[in-house]
Parts: structure tokens; sequence; C-alpha cells
């Protein structure tokens, strides 16, 4: 990131719920939320680690048969996030949206 930008606020955040609804020209239909954490992929040497919340409420761990919250609006999301007990330090708290149903 250069100077000149700024980083989007986090999740948890109510701004980032009013950036977000005012860029989408149409509202997703679902996402889920992601804690990112660490910097650069794995592979190369970095030390990502990104991960989601269960319905559970809780960021699921390595091999968790937990299945990731899947949430219909950011305000839901933005709720979820404000309840996760078990966020890692130094985490940012973002969302995957999707605009097309599943079926």
């Amino acid at each position: 990131m250069t100077s000149n930008e700024t980083a989007a606020p986090d999740l948890t955040d109510s701004r980032y719920v009013d950036q977000f609804n005012a860029s989408w020209p149409a509202k997703p239909v679902s996402m889920i939320v992601i804690e990112y954490h660490g910097r650069g992929d794995p592979f190369f040497g970095g030390s990502a680690d990104d991960r989601t919340p269960g319905t559970d409420g809780l960021i699921k761990v390595r091999g968790s048969a937990v299945k990731t919250a899947n949430f219909a609006t950011l305000e839901e999301a933005h709720a979820a996030a404000l309840r996760i007990p078990n966020r890692r330090a130094d985490s940012r708290l973002g969302v995957a949206p999707s605009w097309r149903h599943d079926s």
C-alpha cells in the first residue's frame, strides 16, 4: 500500500458497512466473513493464514467440521463479526460477497 492509499476499515467498524454498501451497484445475495491474518503466501515463505468463522460463531481451526457461516446482508456479517470471541491478534475482518444463487 502506498502512502496515498488508505486501508478499508475492518468489518467490525460501521464505516466498513457504509463504504461497501455504497460501492456495490447491486447488493450481493450472500457473503462469508474472512479473518485475514499474516502476510504473503506460505508456499513462498509468507505467513498468511486466513480463516472463516463457522456457524458456531468461532473462527474455524484447520480441519474443523463446522460449516462456514453464510450471511444474507452486510449488516448481519458486521453484527456477527462483533461477537467473534476467538479472533487472532493483528487480524482484519472482511467479507467475500457472492452475487449468484447456488442451487
